[in-house]
C-alpha cells in the first residue's frame, strides 16, 4: 500500500503549515475531488453501468438484423431416394413491422409431396409478411428497441446519480477532516501556550511573586487542554481514515492519507446566501434538471411502451403474406418472372374473452399511475430539501459573520487581559477564562465553516449536482 505522497506531484503541492514544518503536504480540495472522480471504484462502476446501457441498445437493435437460414431434409431407404428438400432463405425485419423475405428451393425424390414439387432449376421466391391487426403499429421488436433506448438514457442518469452521491460523500469527508485538523491545531497551540504559562508561573512562584495556588491552576489548565488535544487527535485520526476511503491509485490500489497531509487552509470560504428567485427557478425546473426525476420520467416512458404493446394484444391477429415465384434461368431468378406466379396467405386469430390481455393492460396503467404519484412525492421531497438546505446556508452565513466578529473581539479582550496580568492588574483565572473563550470561539468558527461547506454540498446534491445553478 502506497502513501498519498507518491500519487502525483500535480495533485498535491508541498507547502509549510502554520507551525512552519516544511515537509507538510497540502491536499487541495479540487485536486482531491478530481482524484476521486478519476480513480474511485464507484466512479468506474458508474462508467460500467453506462456501458451496460449501450450494450442493451445494441442487443435490441439486433432484433432487426437480417436472418439467413438453410434447411436440408433428405430421406433414403432401400437404396431409393424418397425425397430431398433444400430451402435457402433470407429474412429482413423492418422497423415498420413489415418482414421481407427471399429464398430458393430445390426439391427432388421419388416420393416427393406434390406441394413441394418445383421446376428442375429450382424455384426462387421473394415477398413479404405484414400484420394488419395485432403488430401493425407496434410489436415486441419495436417495444424492445424503444425500451432499450430509454434504458440507455437511464444508465447515463444513473451514472450521474452515482457520481453525485460519491462527490457529496467525498466532499463531506474532506470538510470533516478540515474541521478536525484545524481544531487539533487550535488545541495544540493552546497546549503550547499553557506549557509556556505554567513555566512562567513556576518561575514567578520560585521568586516569591505569586502564590503556589497559581501554579496548581496553571497545571490543571494544561491537563485539561492536553485532554482536549488527545480527543481532537482521535477525531483527526478517524476523519483521516474516512478520507482515505476515497483515495485510490490508477491501478485501483487503495491509498492512505499521509500523516503529514494538511487541508487547504488558504481556501477561499466566502459564505453567500442563494437568492429566493434563483431557488424558485430551480424548483420549478426540477423535472428537467434532476437526474432522479428524469429517471422516473424514463420509467414512465418505458411503461407507456409496455401499455402500447398490451393494447396491441387486444387487437385480432391478422397476418398477410405474399410471395412472387420464378424459375431461375441460369443464375437469374428474374428471367422468367411473371406476376401470375405467386403464393399468398393469411393468418387470423383472436381470444374470445380477452381477459388476460385486458387485465395486463389495466395492470400497466396502474403502474403508470403509481409512477406518477412517485414523481409527485419525489419532487416535493427535493423541493423541501432545497428549501431546508438554502435556509440552513442562510443561517450559517449569519452565524459565520457573527463568529468572525466574535473571534476578533475575544482576541482583543484576551490581549488586553494579558497586558493587565503582566502589569499585575489581573489574575491568572481571568486570563485563562479569556483564553478559553477565545479557543471556544475559534473552534466554533471552524465548525461553522465546515457546516456551511457540507450544507452547500447537500444543496448541490438536492438540485441534481449542477454547480452552474448555484
Amino acid at each position: 500500500m502506497r502513501n498519498l505522497v507518491f500519487v502525483s506531484a500535480l495533485l498535491f503541492a508541498i507547502s509549510p503549515n502554520a507551525q512552519g514544518q516544511s515537509d507538510s503536504i497540502m491536499v487541495r480540495f479540487d485536486s482531491f475531488i478530481s482524484l476521486v472522480k478519476q480513480n474511485h471504484p464507484m466512479s468506474r462502476q458508474a462508467d460500467i453501468t453506462m456501458q451496460a446501457g449501450e450494450q442493451m441498445l445494441k442487443s435490441a437493435r439486433g432484433n432487426f438484423d437480417p436472418l439467413i437460414k438453410s434447411e436440408l431434409d433428405n430421406k433414403e431407404y432401400g437404396g431409393k431416394e424418397y425425397f430431398m428438400l433444400n430451402t435457402n432463405e433470407l429474412k429482413i425485419p423492418t422497423i415498420v413491422g413489415l418482414e421481407l423475405k427471399a429464398g430458393y428451393e430445390t426439391n427432388r425424390g421419388a416420393y416427393l409431396n406434390p406441394e413441394n414439387v418445383v421446376p428442375d432449376n429450382g424455384l426462387a421466391y421473394a415477398g413479404f409478411t405484414i400484420p394488419l391487426g395485432n403488430g401493425l403499429f407496434f410489436d415486441e421488436r419495436r417495444q424492445a428497441l424503444r425500451q432499450a433506448q430509454v434504458y440507455e438514457k437511464s444508465t447515463i442518469l444513473e451514472r450521474t446519480l452515482m457520481l453525485n452521491q460519491l462527490i457529496y460523500d467525498a466532499t463531506s469527508a474532506y470538510w470533516e477532516w478540515y474541521v478536525s485538523w484545524n481544531v487539533n491545531e487550535i488545541f495544540a497551540e493552546s497546549v503550547t501556550l499553557a506549557e509556556i504559562r505554567l513555566n512562567g508561573i513556576r518561575s514567578s512562584f520560585l521568586l516569591g511573586d505569586i502564590p503556589a495556588i497559581d501554579t496548581l491552576e496553571a497545571h490543571i489548565l494544561l491537563q485539561t487542554r492536553l485532554l482536549n488535544l488527545n480527543e481532537s487527535l482521535i477525531d483527526l485520526q478517524n476523519t483521516s481514515l474516512k478520507l482515505s476511503n476515497y483515495l485510490w491509485s490508477d491501478e485501483q490500489e487503495p491509498l492512505m492519507l499521509d500523516s503529514m497531509a494538511i487541508p487547504e487552509n488558504n481556501i477561499s470560504i466566502n459564505p453567500v446566501s442563494i437568492p429566493e428567485a434563483a431557488l424558485q427557478s430551480i424548483m420549478s425546473a426540477l423535472d428537467s434538471i434532476h437526474p432522479e426525476l428524469q429517471l422516473y420520467q424514463n420509467k414512465l416512458q418505458s411503461l407507456d411502451f409496455e401499455r402500447r404493446m398490451k393494447a396491441e394484444k387486444i387487437k385480432p391477429k391478422l397476418n398477410v403474406s405474399y410471395n412472387f415465384l420464378s424459375e431461375p434461368v441460369g443464375r437469374n431468378p428474374a428471367e422468367n418472372f411473371t406476376a401470375n406466379d405467386y403464393k399468398w396467405g393469411f393468418e387470423f386469430g383472436m381470444p374470445l374473452l380477452l381477459r388476460k390481455e385486458r387485465g395486463e393492460l389495466q395492470l400497466t396503467k396502474l403502474k403508470m399511475n403509481e409512477t406518477n404519484l412517485a414523481i409527485d412525492q419525489k419532487r416535493l421531497e427535493l423541493q423541501n430539501k432545497i428549501q431546508a438546505y438554502s435556509m440552513e446556508m442562510k443561517v450559517l452565513v449569519d452565524q459565520i459573520k457573527l463568529y468572525e466578529s466574535t473571534v476578533t473581539n475575544y482576541a482583543m479582550l484576551l490581549n488586553g487581559e494579558r497586558r493587565k496580568f503582566e502589569e499585575g492588574e489581573s489574575s491568572l483565572f481571568l486570563v485563562n477564562s479569556r483564553e478559553n473563550s477565545f479557543i471556544t470561539a475559534e473552534t466554533k468558527l471552524v465548525e461553522l465553516y465546515g457546516k456551511y461547506q457540507k450544507a452547500q454540498a447537500s444543496l448541490l446534491l438536492a438540485i441534481g449536482g449542477n454547480e452552474t445553478l448555484l
